[in-house]
C-alpha cells in the first residue's frame, strides 16, 4: 500500500521526523542516560541507544494520537495502555513535554520506527531520514498541542441573528505565515545570502493591510448597476486580523449594539491603520498587555506596565496592480518604521551577507566546506542569541531566540531559533493548562 504524508496547516513545527542518531554525548554524573542532539534540541535518552539508529522525533508541544500512545505503552496511567503492567510518561492529553534532567533540558522524545505499527502501516521500506509528517494515509499521527479554553473570554460572544456584510474581496488579504525552525531548514542558507537577525518577541501577531474592500450599495445604487450603469463598489480600508483570524471582516448593521473590534488589535488598528499606504500589508507583534490590564503572554511584560502594549513590524508586503507580491527588505521597512515612528530598528540585531556575521579559517585537518559552515553558524546563533534572559523584558523571562530572515524579493524566508529554556516553560505552561490567547481565537 502506498504511504501518502501529509503536514497539517497548523502544525509544520511539530511533525514526526525520522532522524538518524549521529552523535551521543555523556551526562555528568549520569549511569543510565546520555544525551543527543536532534534538530537543534538536546534529547535525553538511555545508555542502551547507539549512534547510527535511525528514529522517528517529536518535539515538546507536540499532541501525539491517542491510539498511538496506548498501543506504545505511553501513557503514564497504565489503565489506559495496551498493557496495563506497562507505565510509561505521556499524561492523558497525549502531549509530549520538555523536561529538565540533570541539568539538560530534553526537548522532545525519540521512538523506534516499529512504533508506528499502531496504525498497521507498511513503513520499514517507506521511510527515510529527513521525513517530516503529521498524518500517513488517513491516520493523524501527532498536531500541535494547544491549551483550549472551554468558554473563550478573549472573543465577543458569538452573534446570533445579525445581519452583517461580508466586505472582503478574495487574494488581496495575506494571514500570517507559520515561520519554521532554523535548524531543520539551516540547509537553505548560503554564505553570501543577505540576512537578517531579528530578536523574537512573544507577543501575539497581527496583520495590517490597506486594500481594497467592498461597500454596501444603497438599494438605489444596485438598482442602477443592474441597469448596466457602473458603479464604484470597492473602497481602501484597513483590515486587520491575528495570526488566523480576520477581525474586522463584516460591516453590521446595528454598529450600535455591536462594539466592533474592542479587543487588542482593533485598539492597535487605530493607533496605526492611518500610517498605511495602500496597497500594504505590515506584518507585526503585540506585546504587552490588554488595555483591561491582561497579560499577552505570561510574565512577558517588554518594558510595559498594566495596561500598556507595544507594536513591532516585523514584515511589510506591497501588492502591485498585476497581483506580484514584493517584500520589502529589512533595511526598506527600517527606514519606513523610523519615518512613521513605528518599532523596528531596536530589535534588528544583524543585517548583511551571512559570511561577514560569521566565518571560519580553514586549516588542513580542518577543510572549509559550505556544510560545515551551516554547522557552525547555527552554533554561533545558538551560543550568541539563545538560552538568556529576555533583555526587554523587567520581568526575569527567558528570551524567546531569534528570527532570521533570508533577503529575497518576491518571496519572504525567515525560520526561527528557540531557546531550549523558553521551549521548557512554554512546555510547563501548557502542562499548567495556561491558555494562549493567540491560539483561541474565533470568528464572531
Amino acid at each position: 500500500m502506498k504511504l501518502n504524508f501529509k503536514i497539517k496547516d497548523n502544525s509544520i513545527n511539530y511533525t514526526c521526523t525520522v532522524v538518524k542518531i549521529e552523535h551521543l554525548f555523556p551526562i555528568e554524573g549520569a549511569d543510565k542516560i546520555q544525551r543527543c542532539n536532534i534538530l537543534g534540541n538536546d534529547i535525553v535518552v538511555s545508555k542502551e541507544l547507539q549512534v547510527g539508529t535511525i528514529m522517528l522525533y517529536f518535539v515538546s508541544g507536540t499532541r501525539l494520537n491517542p491510539d498511538y500512545c496506548k498501543f506504545n505503552n505511553l501513557y503514564s496511567d497504565s489503565a489506559l495502555n495496551i498493557d496495563d503492567k506497562q507505565k510509561g510518561y505521556i499524561n492523558n492529553k497525549c502531549k509530549v513535554s520538555a523536561v529538565k534532567l540533570r541539568n539538560v533540558i530534553s526537548n522532545g522524545m525519540l521512538m523506534p520506527l516499529e512504533s508506528l505499527d499502531a496504525f498497521h502501516l507498511d513503513i520499514k521500506n517507506s521511510l527515510k531520514v529527513g521525513d517530516s509528517f503529521t498524518d500517513i494515509n488517513e491516520y493523524s499521527i501527532c498536531e500541535k498541542y494547544i491549551v483550549v479554553v472551554k468558554e473563550n473570554t478573549h472573543s465577543p460572544n458569538k452573534l446570533k441573528n445579525v445581519k452583517r456584510f461580508n466586505r472582503l474581496i478574495d487574494d488581496y488579504f495575506q494571514f500570517h505565515n507559520c515561520t519554521e525552525q532554523l535548524p531543520k531548514n539551516i540547509h537553505k542558507l548560503n554564505p553570501d545570502d543577505i540576512i537578517g537577525i531579528h530578536y523574537k518577541k512573544h507577543g501575539v501577531s497581527a496583520v495590517f493591510a490597506n486594500i481594497p474592500t467592498l461597500r454596501p450599495l444603497k438599494w438605489w445604487e444596485k438598482l442602477l448597476k443592474r441597469w448596466g450603469v457602473k458603479i464604484e463598489d470597492k473602497v481602501y480600508d484597513i483590515i486587520y486580523s491575528s495570526r488566523k483570524v480576520i477581525k474586522n471582516k463584516y460591516i453590521y448593521s446595528n454598529k450600535s449594539d455591536l462594539p466592533q473590534s474592542k479587543d487588542i488589535w482593533g485598539v492597535v488598528d487605530k493607533e496605526i491603520g492611518h500610517l498605511i499606504p495602500k496597497n500594504w500589508n505590515v506584518f507585526g507583534e503585540i506585546v504587552g498587555f490588554t488595555p483591561k490590564g491582561s497579560s499577552l503572554q505570561p510574565r512577558y511584560d517588554y518594558g510595559c506596565k498594566q495596561g500598556e502594549h507595544k507594536f513591532y513590524v516585523y514584515k511589510i508586503s506591497i501588492v502591485n496592480p498585476d497581483g506580484k507580491l514584493i517584500y520589502l527588505t529589512d533595511k526598506q521597512i527600517q527606514e519606513w518604521c523610523d519615518s512613521v515612528g513605528l518599532l523596528f530598528s531596536d530589535t534588528l540585531l544583524y543585517y548583511g551577507r551571512a559570511i561577514n556575521r560569521y566565518n571560519f579559517k580553514p586549516t588542513k585537518n580542518d577543510p572549509w566546506t559550505v556544510e560545515k559552515w551551516r554547522e557552525r553558524f547555527l552554533e554561533v546563533l545558538k551560543h550568541t542569541f539563545t538560552e538568556k534572559d529576555c533583555k526587554m523584558c523587567v520581568n526575569k523571562v527567558p528570551m524567546e531566540g531569534i528570527v532570521l530572515r533570508i533577503e529575497k524579493l518576491n518571496k519572504y524566508e525567515a525560520y526561527k531559533l528557540k531557546s531550549q529554556a523558553f521551549f521548557l516553560l512554554e512546555s510547563k505552561a501548557q502542562d499548567n493548562e495556561v491558555t494562549n490567547l493567540e491560539d483561541n481565537q474565533d470568528e464572531s
